[in-house]
């Protein structure tokens, strides 16, 4: 974000009506002849939902609205993130409402042009079905089993809802299918609550995934949690996918998503653990299931969102810079 745009947003230009580019990055719908650290694509899908379904499908938008908040400059880091990374943002990607399969196949195929501009895709969602095809095109041409890091209070874990196997419901299952995906490097941090189907946890134990709960979390601390669920991810150091669900966060933090559940991360912890699963690189990020039409009237969901991300890109950028974990308070000598 240039001065004058962080100073007065007024000045960053639209995509479209009255959204602006990701933190007033340079928009670039057109992939073809581009190369970027870091390209922004949102995915405005919404499918069916047990509870307060089709919000989510605002969310690209708010978010983007909301990630003016936040300037190159990272004070947490002492570190002008910009100067280290290029990001670019590549606007939303043409769903076909009510049709998964076909939104899905329109997602691989920008994510294939992400890839091709030398890029980590940086998706917002939609609701977390979207995961399974970001994930399902950004290990297509890899060369080694990758892991997963995911922020989610639910397992995502059946096999169908409604007799669809492309629903939020199922992403992890679907992920867990692929043959460029071990899901003994697959993480969840944040599992919790009355909501998670009784039979998705033994699937889970059989699969291998290693499950953190907010017991775990409280008994252990976020700090080490999430350099665990890492070393679950990505034992070798090759680059995970991390995913957020934001309802992984306790609602007085993010109350607007599909499903609230009581009990979970606290939003600072929530930063610290991302700036620490995104330390090894990153094969995908996303955040999802953020519905704007339920938060308060400060946007704080999508604003925290936006977070989230930024944080993302500041890790990137620190490992440019040879500067890794340098938002982390030191005693003084």
């Amino acid at each position: 974000m240039t001065d004058s745009a962080f100073e007065n947003p007024r000045l960053v230009k639209l995509i479209y009506g009255d959204t602006p580019s990701f933190m007033a990055t340079p928009y670039c719908p057109d992939l073809s002849d581009v190369r970027a650290d870091a390209i922004v694509v949102g995915m405005p899908y919404d499918g069916i939902a047990t509870l307060r379904g089709g919000a989510t499908r605002l969310a690209p938008s708010w978010v983007r609205k909301l990630s003016l908040l936040y300037g190159s400059y990272n004070f947490d880091w002492d570190l002008e993130v910009f100067k280290h990374i290029k990001v670019l943002d590549a606007g939303d990607v043409d769903i076909v409402p009510g049709d998964n399969a076909r939104s899905y196949e329109r997602l691989e195929a920008r994510i294939a042009a992400v890839k091709k501009a030398s890029a980590v895709p940086f998706m917002i969602g939609g609701d977390h079905g979207v995961t399974y095809p970001a994930v399902k095109e950004a290990v297509r041409d890899i060369d080694y089993k990758a892991g997963m890091v995911i922020f989610d209070t639910h397992l995502d874990l059946a096999e169908s809802y409604r007799e669809d196997r492309l629903t939020r419901a199922s992403p992890l299952k679907r992920i867990c299918e692929l043959p460029n995906i071990d899901p003994r490097r697959v993480a969840i941090i944040g599992a919790r609550g009355p909501r998670n189907v009784q039979e998705w946890t033994p699937i889970a134990r059989e699969l291998g995934i290693r499950i953190y709960g907010m017991s775990e979390i409280e008994a252990r601390g976020i700090t080490a949690v999430a350099i665990e669920a890492l070393q679950v991810a990505s034992p070798d150091g090759r680059a995970p996918y991390v995913s957020f669900d934001i309802d992984g966060i306790d609602p007085a933090f993010a109350p607007a998503t599909n499903s609230i559940e009581p009990g979970g991360l606290t939003a600072r912890e929530a930063i610290d653990a991302v700036r620490l699963v995104c330390e090894n690189g990153l094969l995908g990020f996303d955040v999802v299931e953020v519905a704007p039409e339920h938060d308060s009237a400060s946007q704080i969901t999508s604003a925290l969102a936006a977070r989230l991300m930024a944080e993302a890109f500041a890790t990137m950028a620190a490992r440019k810079a040879g500067c890794e974990r340098k938002w982390k308070w030191q005693p003084s000598a």
